[in-house]
């Protein structure tokens, strides 16, 4: 098996080692999953080989515990202590190790251990911070705090946070994209970093944006805007609706399913793909973020779709034949 970027998604090989390593560990296998396990490893050469490299690249006493789980299976971990078991094993990673690299990014942002802040599938957080302001992280999300007496400033890496910031008469507060600046002295408010992009939603009070380039804006509340390094883009009230995560939903407004499959992700443990034609199909309504299968199958039933479950931690969705 050869050695690609850590963060590549693995062969398919490698794939199917993965979803038997997160079953076994998951607190959910069975003796029968368990039977079934060791008949996959020992089909061919091929598959032996798959599941030794991906234990032998998680540390001593991940692979450890994952192979003495075949001979006395668990009888309930709980899912933050597997969790806590991945990440343990992840962080030790040589840079070749793409197979348990992935494992542990099913669970938290590998990229993201450094910082400050830092929420994993399926876990929103709060936080107080030394000033009274408070926190929300969505899911997969990681923030690094930077305050000094004259500045409060929230660098957003990664996901999403909605911010209420404490009233301040001298220290802005500031938070960092990387396409630019959202200011407050003290508002409440929801922004997302999106790919070569940001979006704000503005709740209760008008909010300064700034690009990278210069360009300058007033948000007013209850309206939200998309922003690059160079450009503004048009306030929506519209797009106040993409903070519905707050309170644990999608409240999907004529948008495409590709789009609402990419606020699913951050709450499922393995991989949900969708196809390119299924993508593009649009979607209204309500949806429920902390229960993905529920929000599966009311698409189902309601649009062209197929989800197939191929293993605990692999879900596709593709157009239904007609």
């Amino acid at each position: 098996m050869g050695t690609t970027h850590p963060f590549s998604s693995p062969s398919p090989l490698a794939n199917q080692a993965i979803n038997w390593l997160l079953l076994l560990r998951s607190g959910r296998a069975t003796q029968h999953d368990y039977a079934a396990f060791r008949a996959w490893r020992d089909t061919t050469p091929q598959h032996h080989e798959a599941w030794e490299h991906l234990t032998n690249t998680l540390d001593g006493a991940a692979a450890d515990e994952a192979l003495a789980a075949l001979n006395e299976p668990p009888l309930a971990p709980s899912v933050s202590r597997t969790r806590r078991r991945f990440l343990a094993g992840a962080a030790l990673l040589a840079v070749g190790g793409t197979s348990a690299a992935y494992v542990g990014n099913l669970y938290y942002p590998l990229q993201r251990l450094t910082s400050d802040a830092v929420t994993g599938t399926s876990e929103r957080r709060r936080y107080t911070l030394s000033d009274g302001s408070k926190l929300l992280l969505d899911a997969r999300s990681s923030v690094d705090l930077a305050y000094t007496p004259h500045t409060r400033t929230l660098n957003l890496q990664n996901g999403a946070v909605a911010v209420t910031a404490a009233a301040h008469e001298s220290r802005t507060f500031t938070v960092k994209t990387s396409e630019g600046l959202i200011r407050s002295s003290g508002a409440r408010y929801m922004v997302r970093q999106q790919p070569h992009r940001t979006l704000v939603v503005a709740h209760d009070e008008p909010l300064e944006i700034e690009t990278l380039a210069g360009a300058r804006t007033y948000l007013d509340p209850g309206m939200g805007i998309r922003f690059d390094m160079l450009r503004l883009g048009q306030p929506s009230y519209e797009m106040a609706a993409q903070a519905a995560w707050e309170h644990g939903r999608i409240d999907a407004r004529g948008v495409t399913l590709s789009e609402i499959v990419a606020a699913l992700r951050p709450y499922y443990s393995g991989a949900l793909r969708v196809s390119m034609a299924a993508g593009g199909l649009p979607v209204s309504g309500h949806y429920s973020l902390d229960d993905v299968d529920a929000t599966l199958l009311h698409l189902e039933q309601n649009l062209p779709i197929v989800v197939q479950r191929f293993t605990p931690w692999l879900t596709t969705i593709s157009v239904a034949a007609a």
